[in-house]
């Protein structure tokens, strides 16, 4: 086989042998076991507050018929011995009691354990997903589908969705998920001649003492989108760029008020930003297909006043996002596997060098993360019955305090998660927001 004969056989995931159904883990989540653990567990989070109290029968009924119509998310880890597997996970699944910290006290690496899961409480549905299974588009489609299933069981929706619908997002759930549903799309469009990118130097981390175990603390602050919106377009950026650049500005005041000992020798100020490569390539995934670009500024060369910090995102955003720019990441991330002296170091081994990979090429490079889903949208006989919907970063021991961010029906939900006592981040970007003469409204958990 030869160029894109390769790509489509190297991208499938499913199989059937003797022992049954299993997957591959995709080029994205294959390092997640080895560096998740109980408090890092790898879990983001997607959830909707509905307009009744969530009848735990009727979402049951509804978590049963997803569950089979997404078998590639069913599924448990297993461990061989060159590589990790997904095999089906055999017993139902159940609707879980939510928390006040949510994606914590889960270990995806315990025999037995499903890699996702469905919480609710009061009127809220949440679905917590590893990075080993999908990223923010993957899940939130299994969100939107779970609800319409909701809705139908309950009366409240009279045909459930089927593809070429107002919604291309809801299946219908009688048929058999199509095979490239869960493909890996690093490996179906993997260049093979491009070159490694460049080095990225380490940045800088906040210092802070980290919460009590299973302790998550989310801030949420509420703004009207049209606002957020009209002060992004005053300065010629997208509303992804403008919340960079806020992010990116928060860092800056966090390290001035840093002591000198405490920055580690470390002036550089890293925001990563995640890009749904779906927006580029050709794909019907709903497994991860997504990279990181930067937003970046190194502290050495003094303080940058807030426009031209503005201008300075903007600018690296648009350069990172560049097709051949994009395709040399892919290119990095997926030759390694490709190589068979890699394919037969025993799983061990691997788990040691990915950690040291992860940190290098990943946690070491960036402060933090803003990850904009977008703006969910859903057809009129659902959506009037959602009264909001939020996205949470997957915690992380490491870089302990991110923000994901998602809009609906004219709010932008930016939420923060953080395992670091310190809430110094969140004051300043929200304060930062205020002083635009933004109208904010803050939340928290704790």
């Amino acid at each position: 086989m030869r160029g894109n004969e390769v790509n489509l056989h190297k991208a499938l995931t499913g199989f059937h042998d003797e022992t049954g159904q299993w997957y591959v883990l995709d080029n994205a989540g294959v390092i997640m076991p080895a560096v998740s653990n109980q408090v890092s567990t790898s879990l983001f989070r997607i959830s909707a507050r509905i307009d009744e109290p969530v009848h735990l029968a009727a979402l049951q009924t509804a978590l049963d018929r997803c569950a089979r119509r997404f078998p590639y998310f069913a599924v448990e880890l297993r461990r061989g011995l060159f590589w990790y597997y997904l095999e089906p996970h055999e017993r139902a699944l159940r609707v879980e009691s939510d928390s006040v910290h949510p994606s914590q006290d889960f270990n995806i690496n315990r025999r037995g354990t499903c890699l996702f899961r469905v919480r609710a409480r009061g009127r809220q549905i949440a679905c917590e997903f590893s990075h080993a299974l999908s990223d923010g588009t993957g899940g939130l489609r299994f969100l939107k589908n779970l609800l319409a299933e909701y809705f139908r069981v309950r009366g409240l929706m009279d045909v459930e969705g089927t593809p070429g619908s107002a919604d291309p997002d809801l299946y219908a759930l009688d048929e058999a998920p199509d095979p490239r549903e869960y493909e890996d799309a690093y490996h179906k469009h993997f260049v093979e001649e491009y070159p490694k990118p460049s080095r990225i130097p380490r940045a800088f981390h906040i210092a802070s003492q980290q919460l009590p175990r299973f302790h998550y603390r989310i801030i949420c602050g509420v703004v009207p989108l049209a606002e957020i919106l009209a002060m992004a377009r005053r300065y010629g950026v997208s509303l992804t760029e403008f919340l960079a650049a806020v992010f990116l500005d928060s860092l800056q005041d966090v390290w001035l008020e840093t002591p000198p000992r405490q920055r580690r020798g470390r002036s550089r100020l890293a925001v990563e930003v995640p890009v749904n490569m779906r927006k580029f390539y050709p794909t019907e995934t709903n497994r991860n297909f997504s990279l990181f670009v930067l937003a970046t500024q190194d502290m050495r060369l003094g303080r940058r006043e807030f426009p031209e910090i503005v201008s300075r995102a903007h600018h690296q955003l648009r350069f990172e996002t560049d097709g051949r720019t994009i395709a040399q990441q892919i290119s990095r991330n997926v030759s390694g596997s490709r190589k068979l002296a890699v394919r037969l170091v025993p799983l061990f081994i691997k788990d040691f060098f990915a950690k040291l990979l992860f940190s290098a090429l990943g946690e070491d490079l960036v402060s933090g993360f803003v990850s904009n889903l977008g703006e969910v949208r859903l057809p009129e006989e659902m959506g009037r019955h959602v009264e909001r919907f939020d996205f949470l970063p997957a915690p992380s021991t490491y870089n302990k305090t991110s923000a994901a961010v998602v809009s609906w029906r004219g709010f932008l939900y930016i939420n923060f998660g953080s395992l670091a006592r310190s809430r110094q981040l969140e004051r300043l970007f929200f304060r930062r927001l205020c002083s635009l003469g933004l109208s904010v409204k803050i939340e928290s958990n704790m």
